[in-house]
């Protein structure tokens, strides 16, 4: 029998794998609550526990991804989404926006830290925005879940293989590619910059 400090680190360590593997993994959440109805454990507790592993594998996913994408991406590639990445970043009206889609809705974030870490992108913000939202979105969704999987093999399965889900991962990759073999500098220069008007002629003027 595992004892309660080592549930609460397998909690933690499962949370960690679930976010640092790339694509089609089962949602963190469902884990917790299945922890929160199988095993007694607290909401509070699960959702810190919860979101600490969740970044800390979103790190570690992001860091991976700088580390092999220097590898086996071409480097207009990464050129390309580190100059959007930059852009968003110097305007929180866009990037704020951004963060809260992937880290409050249902959009997968594995997307977004595998852009972070190709566009080489400063991880610390990216990650304390992260853990908060991830933080008080788990509190919401284990306090209001009143079924849990029947065992943890059911909620670690490969329950994103179930059509849309699947779908929309493999749609989220290609959208990524998309978006790296775009020249965004070239193409904000253009949007930024526009060639100012000189004044409007009204004709000669009679002497």
């Amino acid at each position: 029998m595992i004892d309660q400090a080592g549930v609460w680190l397998l909690v933690w360590g499962l949370a960690v794998a679930i976010n640092v593997v790339p694509a089609f993994m089962p949602p963190t959440w469902a884990l917790l609550v299945y922890f929160h109805v199988g095993h007694g454990l607290d909401v509070l507790p699960l959702a810190i526990i919860g979101a600490f592993g969740s970044t800390v594998g979103r790190a570690l996913l992001a860091l991976l991804s700088r580390a092999v994408g220097e590898r086996i991406i071409p480097a207009r590639w990464r050129e390309n989404i580190t100059a959007l990445a930059a852009t968003i970043a110097e305007r929180p009206a866009i990037g704020l926006p951004s963060l809260a889609l992937f880290t409050l809705g249902p959009v997968p974030s594995n997307h977004l830290f595998i852009a972070a870490g190709l566009a080489h992108a400063p991880l610390a913000p990216i990650l304390a925005f992260f853990a908060i939202t991830r933080f008080a979105s788990y509190v919401i969704w284990v306090s209001a879940a009143t079924v849990a999987a029947d065992s943890l093999q059911e909620v670690l399965g490969p329950r994103l293989g179930s059509g849309l889900a699947a779908v929309m991962q493999l749609a989220g990759f290609l959208l990524l590619i998309l978006v790296m073999q775009i020249d965004w500098a070239k193409h904000l220069r253009r949007w930024t910059h526009r060639p100012e008007r000189g004044p409007e002629r009204t004709g000669d003027s009679v002497s």
